[in-house]
């Protein structure tokens, strides 16, 4: 039998394979240094995909026949161009048996080793199954097709450094490190490569060149993992049970320093976890990732390297407890009714009314600066009060909660609807539920403020790109809530707005259960912050990597700043990973369910950073 196909484990080797252990240099890797040193790759790791050659930039594969494939924007092309690419490009790649020649047939910039050509021959290793071709086609030193072998078939990528995707990417996220995934293993090399029959992520077969097996013990039980080779380093492909929950689903890589093999007797490497990370089909539907063996597949939860919970889950996870969010059948006409209008100093104040859905109509404000041409956005959402959106425009008798106010005076265009049962907003929330039109009054609302986004992005004197929303206490959940599920919001800041719900009122959790919010909390999860299918890390997450302002007081008796501080501290890396750490502001002054003046303009401050850039 094939000691690469079995879990073979050898007695001397087991009884060295310690976790948490201290490497020959004799520095504590649970301590920071180490922690600093993982977070720094990570970082690397997911700009890596920024790259120009990066994965991000990639927007197609595309196989090669014998003879001629044309290169255009255009529907007949054998490789197609990004539909931003001229469409005046014509050029060809020219499969001659395992030689390929590129021509190029119209009057463009083409490029290779940063010389223009108008002809190249490409050259790919004759020997290797899997290869890319070092040198690249640069078309208007912008579009990059790249020459590669896969399962001995020959094909090009294409890439766009200025891609939307590309542009739009924050970063990848990633599990706390953790020293306990920093394991000690045993590897075996095969005195030849073993080739096993696997496939890819499209579903086809591929051959898997086996190199050798690494052995390790975690919490008492033994593992093996099969290697494969990439360059000078061991490359695992690996499943695990995190794996379609917080980490991709199909797989996940792990690379290791090739060790220096010793005749046959096993050698010491070490498994690092915290630096696995998610293939290239995670970010990009054009690649051909490898599945791991069935070897590789393990049967316990490594909660440590990239993790993988998209936007669209956590938004699920919110909506078990809000109910789902309507579709777009019931977006009618905004059928926008002006009330009043009046000219005050500096800016108009038009009280109007607008159409959420059939039969329902949503009251609000209007601030428009005087002169207003395209300019930046804020939608103004207020605290639990009886007069609703008077307060944010500046008719309640409170200064700080004034935010419209000081905000159209900033330049902005304020829109501040009443919440539904507040102000002038009638709402039937126990008939809304019977009638299965929603699950929460916290749903009901983020639907109204997506309509109001729209009533926003609808102004000429609005810039669609530029929109941002903040609001105090009701106000603060309401605009993450509601950032969380419209991507238009570039910028939330949240005022006395949330805490962990564990931490909310020692997790009692009542207070976020009645018909205005919502009721499923007590219905179907008991009040229990443990039964909780969200938290505020995954609001915060799905607004992520878009501008967050938190403003959080030491003395809050609503929504303690502890909790505010362990969510903050959950999503701070996913930031810095991303080199992001501007995008998230946060502020712990000495004071009570308030907004203080200070903390207003640092708020001010930040959204003129984001939405005025």
């Amino acid at each position: 039998m094939n000691m690469l196909l079995r879990p073979t484990f050898y007695a001397i080797t087991l009884l060295s394979i310690l976790v948490g252990w201290s490497d020959s240099q004799g520095q504590d890797r649970s301590g920071s240094n180490y922690v600093q040193e993982v977070l720094q790759w990570q970082s690397e790791n997911s700009q890596r995909l920024k790259r120009p050659d990066g994965w991000l930039a990639l927007t197609g594969n595309f196989w090669l026949q014998e003879g001629e494939n044309r290169v255009s924007t255009g529907e007949g092309a054998t490789i197609r161009l990004p539909d931003s690419a001229p469409s005046s490009i014509d050029a060809v790649f020219r499969v001659v048996g395992d030689k390929v020649q590129f021509i190029a047939r119209s009057d463009h910039r083409y490029e290779c080793k940063e010389s223009e050509v108008k002809e190249q021959w490409l050259e790919l290793d004759s020997v290797a199954k899997e290869t890319d071709c070092p040198d690249q086609i640069v078309i208007e030193s912008r579009y990059r097709l790249q020459l590669v072998r896969r399962s001995g078939r020959l094909a090009v990528r294409v890439r766009d450094p200025d891609n939307d995707i590309l542009k739009r990417f924050g970063g990848k996220t990633w599990y706390p490190v953790d020293s306990k995934w920093r394991v000690k293993a045993s590897y075996r090399s095969a005195k030849v490569k073993q080739s096993l029959e696997g496939t890819n992520i499209k579903g086809l077969p591929i051959a898997l060149d086996i190199l050798g097996e690494a052995t390790f013990v975690q919490d008492g039980e033994q593992y093996t993992l099969l290697a494969q080779e990439e360059g000078d380093q061991l490359f695992f492909v690996f499943h695990d049970r995190t794996c379609s929950q917080d980490s991709y689903g199909p797989c996940r890589f792990l690379n290791v320093d090739k060790p220096k093999i010793d005749a046959e007797a096993p050698v010491d490497i070490v498994l690092d976890f915290n630096k696995a990370y998610n293939p290239p089909c995670a970010v990009s539907p054009h690649t051909l990732c490898p599945l791991p063996p069935k070897q590789n597949r393990l049967p316990i939860e490594i909660r440590a390297g990239e993790s993988y919970l998209p936007r669209a889950r956590r938004l699920h996870r919110m909506e078990m407890a809000m109910g789902p969010k309507p579709d777009d059948s019931r977006r009618v006409p905004l059928d926008v009714r002006e009330v009043s209008r009046e000219k005050l100093d500096g800016y108009s104040r038009i009280k109007l009314s607008f159409a959420s859905e059939s039969a329902d109509r949503v009251p609000a404000w209007l601030l428009i600066p005087d002169g207003a041409k395209k300019n930046p956005a804020m939608l103004c959402l207020h605290q639990t009060i009886t007069i609703g959106k008077d307060e944010p425009v500046g008719l309640g008798a409170q200064e700080s909660k004034r935010q419209a106010l000081h905000l159209v005076k900033r330049g902005y265009v304020c829109l501040a609807p009443d919440y539904p049962s507040f102000g002038e907003y009638s709402y039937d929330f126990k008939d809304s539920f019977e009638k299965g039109n929603y699950q929460s009054g916290t749903m009901k609302a983020i639907w109204n403020n997506l309509r109001a986004v729209d009533l926003l992005c609808s102004l000429a004197e609005v810039d669609p790109e530029r929109i941002g929303a903040i609001g105090h206490s009701l106000g603060g959940h309401n605009t993450l809530f509601t950032a969380a599920f419209d991507e238009r919001l570039k910028v939330a800041v949240s005022s006395c707005g949330f805490c962990s719900f564990h931490r909310y009122y020692g997790g009692n959790l009542k207070g976020w259960t009645s018909d205005r919010y919502m009721p499923k909390i007590a219905l179907v999860y008991g009040n229990d912050p443990r039964r909780m299918p969200f938290d505020f890390d995954d609001v915060l997450l799905a607004i992520y990597p878009r501008g967050i302002f938190v403003m959080a007081p030491q003395h809050d008796a609503n929504f303690d700043a502890v909790g505010v501080r362990e969510v903050v501290e959950k999503i701070t890396p996913f930031y810095n990973n991303a080199g992001l750490s501007g995008n998230l502001e946060v502020a712990y002054p000495d004071a009570g369910h308030e907004w203080p003046e200070a903390e207003r303009e640092q708020a001010y401050t930040f959204i003129d950073r984001v939405l005025k850039k």
